[in-house]
């Protein structure tokens, strides 16, 4: 009983751990392309002040551009708070090796539990982000290593770039990690939604039963 709840808290543990560097990737993603968009909208505006050439830039794009920057900034600052907290639970496990006691284990799952009570709200938008960004980084995966698409009557074509199968394959590979993960974490999190709601009632109900010794 205790190797199986210790299985499966590890695997918990895992799959948070991946989740939260998931989300500081695709933070850190979305901020550069921001980032990369501004310089090129600001390459151009600088030409069209600078020359008499008009360069063609879009307030609206370097709007978005820097939205992008300030929510995949403030995104890392997020999941950093949040992968800190389960890193230090992570180094405690594995810093235990196989042999786990108890004692130990309850004060680990307690220490989780506390974690993502206190971090809920957060941890659900972050398994939505690591879903959509697995999505978007699968598709991009499978856009890159495609030189030529054609869909007719007759069937699907198509011709693969040699020189960009790895890169893709490295894409697809971070896209099927980052759904796997959020798949199986978004279980756990529901399982502790109901340990939570246990506890509370628990909680709820001990405290009406005090107030009634009281009278």
């Amino acid at each position: 009983m205790h190797e199986s709840a210790l299985a499966r808290f590890r695997s918990e543990i895992r799959h948070f751990y991946v989740v939260t560097v998931a989300n500081i990737v695709f933070a850190a993603l979305v901020m550069a392309f921001g980032i990369s968009v501004i310089v090129g909208e600001a390459g151009s505006m600088y030409e069209t002040f600078s020359t008499a050439q008009y360069v063609i830039y879009s307030p609206v794009v370097l709007f978005v551009a820097l939205v992008a920057v300030l929510t995949g900034l403030r995104w890392i600052l997020t999941s950093i708070g949040v992968f800190e907290g389960i890193e230090a639970i992570k180094d405690d496990l594995d810093g235990m090796g196989g042999e786990v006691p108890d004692e130990a284990l309850t004060r680990l799952i307690v220490s989780v539990l506390a974690h993502y009570r206190d971090n809920r709200a957060t941890i659900r938008t972050m398994i939505l982000v690591c879903t959509l960004g697995g999505v978007c980084s699968f598709f991009l995966g499978v856009a890159v290593s495609l030189e030529h698409l054609s869909v007719s009557p007759d069937g699907i074509a198509f011709t693969i770039n040699n020189y960009l199968v790895i890169p893709s394959l490295l894409t697809l590979c971070v896209a099927l990690v980052s759904l796997a993960s959020s798949y199986y974490f978004s279980r756990f999190a529901k399982v502790w939604d109901e340990r939570l709601d246990e506890i509370m009632e628990s909680e709820a109900l001990l405290k009406e039963t005090l107030e009634l010794d009281r009278r």
